[in-house]
């Protein structure tokens, strides 16, 4: 996927964006970040060159480290996973899991693991489960198990915003229908867990719902900048769709599992019953009334 060049007065103006120097005013980060998107969506090639993807990768390692400009940091990782190949990507891997790794050790917030659950969540979409848990899983064998376990099925529930929960339902919907991983039989309460959390996740009115995208920078006036500037910080939120193909996130969970159980038969109303909690029994019940599907 070959895009046109910019030319070389905006490819000398990105050369600046990727300076260190550029970001070193807290107050310009904001806009700083919608611009960088900018490029990553325009130029994506371009940063296999002159090392500006080991650039781009480092502002992010920075946004990511400090809680004020967190959401920033995923900003540019999503955008850069949403416009890059994979095989641009992979090199650097290890290291981007590294980063959020060390990060949620250290100090993570439900803001983080809620964005770290999308994150993940847009690299299954992107490149398929085994990409995913097979690049987590390099930075300590089996990792991917606890980042499930202890991060993504108790956060999954608490993700807002229409795109983002269609974005983690089908990712986990694909985890518990494609994967090994879930699929292993000694992994069940792991999976059970996870359709919990899924029907969690679609069944409860968007009121409910944490907010947790009104946080804005403190940004005080006497830096020469209107503290509302500080709202660009959102602007760079993601509005694109990656899965534009799925219209019903509710209908792909029953339809998926639908296909999953005529090809084991049996197998998983056991775990429903064991690890679903009754109310959302009830709700998988009257999806498949539905959709007019059936688990059996």
């Amino acid at each position: 996927m070959s895009r046109p060049p910019l030319s070389d007065n905006y490819m000398q103006l990105f050369q600046v964006l990727l300076s260190p120097d550029s970001w070193k005013k807290s107050a310009n980060v904001p806009a700083l970040v919608r611009l960088l998107q900018a490029y990553l969506q325009k130029v994506p090639n371009e940063l296999n060159n002159e090392g500006r993807l080991s650039q781009v990768l480092g502002i992010f390692n920075r946004l990511v480290s400090v809680t004020s400009t967190e959401d920033l940091g995923f900003y540019v990782l999503n955008t850069v996973v949403e416009n890059l190949g994979y095989d641009m990507i992979a090199p650097y891997i290890g290291h981007i899991w590294s980063a959020l790794f060390t990060r949620l050790q250290n100090k993570r917030t439900v803001k983080f693991v809620n964005s770290l659950v999308i994150f993940m969540s847009l690299v299954l979409i992107k490149h398929g489960p085994t990409i995913l848990v097979d690049s987590v899983n390099t930075v300590q064998p089996d990792i991917f198990g606890v980042i499930v376990q202890q991060f993504w099925i108790p956060n999954l529930k608490l993700i807002s915003g229409s795109i983002e929960i269609k974005l983690a339902s089908v990712a986990s919907t694909r985890l518990i229908c494609e994967s090994p991983v879930l699929l292993d039989p000694a992994a069940v309460e792991t999976w059970g867990k996870m359709l919990d959390s899924i029907l969690t996740l679609l069944a409860r009115p968007d009121q409910d719902r944490v907010d947790l995208d009104t946080d804005v920078q403190d940004i005080p006036e006497t830096m020469g900048y209107s503290a509302s500037f500080a709202r660009l910080q959102n602007a760079g939120k993601k509005d694109e769709d990656p899965l534009k193909e799925v219209k019903d996130p509710k209908e792909y969970l029953l339809t998926s599992l639908a296909r999953l159980s005529a090809a084991s038969p049996g197998r998983f109303p056991a775990a429903i019953e064991q690890y679903v909690d009754p109310s959302n029994r009830t709700a998988l019940l009257q999806l498949c009334a539905t959709y007019n599907c059936t688990i059996a």
